[in-house]
């Protein structure tokens, strides 16, 4: 049974899966080909997503009461599976390249003498025990994690105010289209992948209206880590960087008493990073119990998260070769994220049986309600009746 998700929960999802993977990589990638203006990559890119968002929404409301991978599974019983099964293949290698990055970040940055084998294991086996806890688990850490990453960001600038050099803005309005089109291309295959929602969020609980204001927020909230880290560090050194986000929570100091403040923002990202790997776990685990009848995702849980340890290292050689690979993943990503909600649109819908079963199950619970409720009504006038004889003898009535 799919969890009942809230509006702040829906919003707060969306910046999980949009943020969390688009914070480490992408950024110096776009800041090297937009320079300066890196920040208006994100423009074509929400754009992009408000567009597929919508299409995937329009078809949520189709089948109020299932999610994408049932509402396939039901209307295409071989094609739908199928689109099914391509998604939980993307998402597997998208949880395998989480834990890689995250692995390698974690490596370079925080624990350089730790061999990467056992980081990614320790992120592996946190990320199980999130999944098994179902979606609740993710939504609660989601709640906690995600909202304590906005309140970073939001202190972030304040801190940095000593470091902030406007030139490295300049020029403001030379604005170099092709190099922001660049930026777009690298920043897409990370930022879309919010396209996972209404796979495992029934159609009544998919509101376009929260997807909306969560591509909206975390669309703000890196164009201003953006332009954070150009001001404060520049163009030619950011765009060479491996980790810009890092670097620029390095240049925090407060006073003199406080260096290595970039831990204590490490302490508060790193748990979002994780819920993220759990994430794309889940996606992978509950899409197989969707598409594969009686199976139990809870099962399938260790295994599939033993061999994306083992695809992860199989997949990529090392930070480099991931780092290089996102401008081909956007190619695979388009597919998914763009290509298959416009067929979905198109061809998804419930059959004319299915219309006429659901809407002859409305009107008789209809005729039931309006059935029940003279004799709701006809009992609420005998309890008020009750409660004024009551009243008008002072209450209950006491032994004389």
């Amino acid at each position: 049974m799919n969890q009942r998700v809230t509006h702040r929960q829906m919003i707060l999802l969306v910046l999980l899966l949009s943020i969390s993977g688009t914070l480490i990589q992408p950024h110096a990638q776009a800041i090297y080909y937009a320079e300066q203006h890196a920040y208006l990559s994100y423009i074509p890119v929400v754009v992009v997503m408000l567009a597929s968002m919508w299409m995937l929404s329009r078809v949520q409301r189709r089948f109020p009461d299932q999610d994408l991978f049932q509402a396939l599974a039901g209307r295409f019983p071989f094609l739908g599976r199928l689109a099914g099964l391509m998604y939980i293949l993307f998402f597997f290698f998208v949880f395998a390249r989480d834990i890689r990055l995250t692995g390698d970040y974690i490596s370079i940055t925080l624990l350089e003498t730790t061999p990467i084998s056992i980081i990614v294991l320790s992120l592996i086996v946190m990320g199980v025990f999130i999944v098994r806890g179902g979606l609740g688990s993710l939504i609660g850490m989601s709640e906690l994690y995600v909202t304590l990453f906005l309140l970073n960001s939001v202190i972030v600038p304040f801190m940095l105010i000593q470091q902030i050099n406007m030139d490295n803005l300049m020029p403001y309005f030379h604005v170099d289209v092709t190099g922001v089109g660049k930026g777009s291309w690298y920043i897409f295959s990370f930022y879309g992948e919010m396209i996972a929602l209404p796979f495992v969020i029934k159609g009544s609980d998919f509101r376009y209206k929260s997807v909306v204001s969560g591509i909206i927020l975390s669309a703000l909230l890196m164009m201003l880590i953006l332009v954070e880290t150009i001001t404060s560090i520049g163009v030619p050194i950011a765009s060479r960087l491996v980790y810009p986000s890092y670097e620029l929570a390095r240049q925090l100091q407060i006073s003199d008493f406080l260096d290595r403040f970039d831990l204590a923002l490490a302490a508060a990202t790193l748990p979002t990073m994780i819920t993220k790997i759990a994430f794309d776990l889940y996606f992978v685990c509950w899409g197989l119990k969707r598409i594969i009848p009686n199976v139990s995702g809870k099962v399938l849980t260790g295994p599939i998260a033993l061999v994306g340890f083992v695809c992860a290292f199989w997949f990529f050689r090392n930070a480099i070769q991931l780092n290089r690979f996102t401008r081909e993943w956007t190619w695979i990503a388009i597919v998914f994220e763009v290509m298959f909600p416009i067929v979905l649109f198109l061809f998804l819908r419930p059959r004319k049986k299915d219309k006429k079963e659901s809407t002859q199950q409305r009107s008789g619970e209809q005729s039931k309600k309006e059935k029940h409720e003279p004799e709701q009504k006809s009992a609420d006038s005998e309890k008020d009746g009750e409660k004024r004889r009551k009243d008008s003898h002072g209450g209950e009535l006491q032994p004389s």
